[in-house]
């Protein structure tokens, strides 16, 4: 073992802990550990936000993962941001945007649990957020508690991304969407986490209609580039089409 900023950095030992170093798509630097599950409890109780920013703790699958982002990361988490609560202006929808929190089931280790790139309360959910709040602390407290977002999302791939959907389908959220951007790779993937077989690939978001895979890419990159009165056009036009087909479809 060696110490990292007063941490000890655990090194693989027999069967118990295996490490992996890998760099996602972005060029954010992720370290992973598999642990026994039995052994993430312990665990947990360190400050692993000392040697890395984004921290995913699985006590189900034994796993610890740790990110340092990239500046472009952040560019597209912050562009996330700004295209979704946009999306919800234009359809009078209330939104709660919750940032990189932490989220863990109530009977989950203290200290574990994912931490998404971001995510988001959305309408009745933001609605009741609201309404917890304005009844104090320890209310809003309890409503985090047991209330999951409703759309996760994770703005960029790598090898320590498998585990997250599964993760975040036990957590309760509704929808997660995966983007990858990268080079000459434009990706955006739309997951209903509680479909009754698993995680299910969907054509268009169930939690922010009209939202589409390729939409959300080209609105991120007017983002992105501040391009703000296009994004707001983009958006406008995108539900008045979808409106419009609607209409026609009966």
């Amino acid at each position: 073992m060696r110490s990292v900023n007063g941490l000890r950095e655990l090194e693989p030992v027999g069967d118990t802990i295996g490490i992996e170093r890998c760099t996602g798509s972005m060029g954010s630097r992720f370290t992973l550990y598999r642990f026994v599950p039995e052994e993430i409890p312990r665990l947990a109780k360190l400050d692993w936000n000392i040697v890395g920013r984004r921290v995913f703790i699985d006590p189900v699958r034994g796993l610890i993962a740790l990110m340092s982002p990239s500046p472009e990361h952040e560019e597209y988490t912050r562009g996330i941001d700004r295209t979704v609560q946009d999306m919800c202006r234009a359809l009078k929808l209330r939104v709660v945007t919750l940032g990189s929190t932490r989220w863990r089931r109530p009977d989950d280790p203290e200290n574990s649990g994912a931490e998404p790139d971001a995510c988001f309360y959305l309408g009745a959910s933001a609605e009741g957020r609201d309404e917890a709040r304005r009844e104090g602390s320890e209310a809003l407290a309890a409503f985090y508690r047991r209330t999951p977002p409703d759309l996760v999302i994770e703005v960029e791939r790598s090898r320590g991304d498998a585990d997250k959907p599964a993760f975040y389908r036990r957590l309760g959220a509704a929808e997660m969407w995966r983007l990858d951007i990268s080079g000459n790779v434009r990706e955006a993937v739309m997951l209903d986490l509680q479909a009754p077989d698993g995680p299910k690939v969907l054509n268009a978001s169930g939690v922010l209609a009209p939202a589409t895979p390729a939409f959300v890419l080209d609105a991120l990159e007017l983002a992105v580039d501040n391009r703000l009165s296009e994004l707001e056009a983009a958006i406008i036009d995108r539900i008045s089409n979808e409106k419009t087909g609607r209409r026609r479809s009966t």
